[in-house]
């Protein structure tokens, strides 16, 4: 009797590996229709808020629009109405999301019209780009000579030039004490507030509930001119990741994205205009970084992919009769970066390669190449 041939056998396994393989849950689209999901966005006016927006538009899902400014507000609903939203199915709600009162009254206005929500964006933020010690009015100069104990070539020097080892004056002082109050107040304390204000509702009244906090790589990563912002995005996403953790069981699926710089005008805003900031894309640093630029369609592709996924665990190995051990199965990603190289920055930050290849690649990015 002829022995089978082992090629028969090689060409069998990929026919093996299809019947073997497990179908992947529903996707979350499924149970909640993309026509009737309840979104609500936190900081719709602008940049990713505002695509959101249209893209929810285009699907015909109920919107609730809410920043401070009205006025950009309703030209964002006339927007949503152009691209095919209803009238009906728009909410306009100015408010500030530091505000207690004002994210009641969003809360309220939600209820009464939805009887509650499906997807939550936490999408407000301000941007601070400017050096900590420029902020303060203080300069970091080279000298040859006289160099400090540390051996640095570094001396100090104030605002009008003059050297001045003390430190910055109380002005200076003032000035960033203003700025990261501000924009603490935006990064980390509305996020807070937002988390507490709308998480009961939202758990208790969708049949797939999600919240999509917007963070940055700026958060995990750090980088050159983003001191202020850093450490009120990192402050922010821990709020979200430490609740993500202490609300398990309740039900939602939480998602924080944290993207790299996108092609917007987020950044030439400041703590107090929407103008004035220092945005690297519009100066003349032209480095291979550019290429990790994301455009504001790929951003929200990759929000709405991710909250499109089933909230439930996934097979980690999808085949028969590994995908029927539970403790092999895992649930969504709840932390995403983009591009993928910041993810693997944030890994290997701390290692050899964080201070060889990460760090001065930051300083290159922000033109600090040359400055200790």
């Amino acid at each position: 009797m002829p022995i089978a041939s082992p090629l028969w056998a090689l060409l069998a396994i990929p026919i093996l590996l299809r019947l073997l393989k497990s179908k992947p849950l529903p996707s979350r689209e499924t149970v909640v229709l993309p026509h009737e999901e309840r979104v609500v966005l936190l900081g719709a006016s602008s940049g990713v808020g505002r695509d959101l927006a249209h893209a929810y538009a285009k699907r015909g899902a109920k919107i609730c629009l809410v920043a401070r400014r009205s006025d950009t507000l309703e030209r964002v609903k006339a927007e949503c109405i152009s691209l095919g939203a209803k009238g009906e199915n728009l909410l306009v709600v100015p408010a500030d999301i530091t505000s207690t009162d004002d994210l009641i009254k969003v809360r309220e206005a939600v209820e009464k019209a939805w009887s509650g929500l499906d997807t939550l964006h936490i999408l407000a933020g301000l941007p601070s780009t400017s050096m900590l010690m420029d902020l303060a009015g203080v300069s970091l100069n080279k000298q040859d000579a006289n160099k400090p104990p540390s051996g640095a070539p570094l001396s100090f020097s104030n605002s009008a030039g003059e050297e001045d080892s003390a430190g910055p004056s109380k002005a200076g002082l003032d000035k960033v004490a203003f700025e990261a109050r501000a924009v603490s107040e935006v990064n980390y304390v509305g996020t807070i507030l937002a988390l507490t204000c709308f998480l009961p509702l939202l758990a208790s009244t969708s049949k797939s509930p999600a919240l999509h906090h917007l963070s940055s790589v700026a958060a995990t990563v750090p980088a050159p001119h983003r001191v202020i912002y850093a450490a009120t995005k990192s402050a922010g996403l821990m709020a979200v990741e430490s609740c993500r953790v202490e609300c398990e069981g309740c039900g939602v699926r939480f998602f924080s994205f944290c993207p790299g710089t996108i092609d917007n005008e987020f950044r030439l805003k400041t703590s107090t205009s929407q103008s004035g900031g220092r945005d690297e894309t519009k100066l003349p640093i032209k480095h291979k970084w550019e290429k990790l630029l994301l455009s504001p369609q790929k951003v929200i592709d990759i929000i709405l992919y991710n909250l499109s996924l089933s909230p439930k665990p996934q097979p980690l190995i999808p085949y028969r009769p590994f995908s029927w051990i539970k403790s092999l199965s895992v649930p969504p990603k709840h932390l995403v970066h983009a591009p993928w190289q910041y993810r693997m920055a944030m890994m290997v930050r701390d290692t050899p390669i964080g201070w060889a290849y990460i760090e001065p690649g930051a300083r290159r990015k922000y033109g600090l190449i040359g400055r200790p």
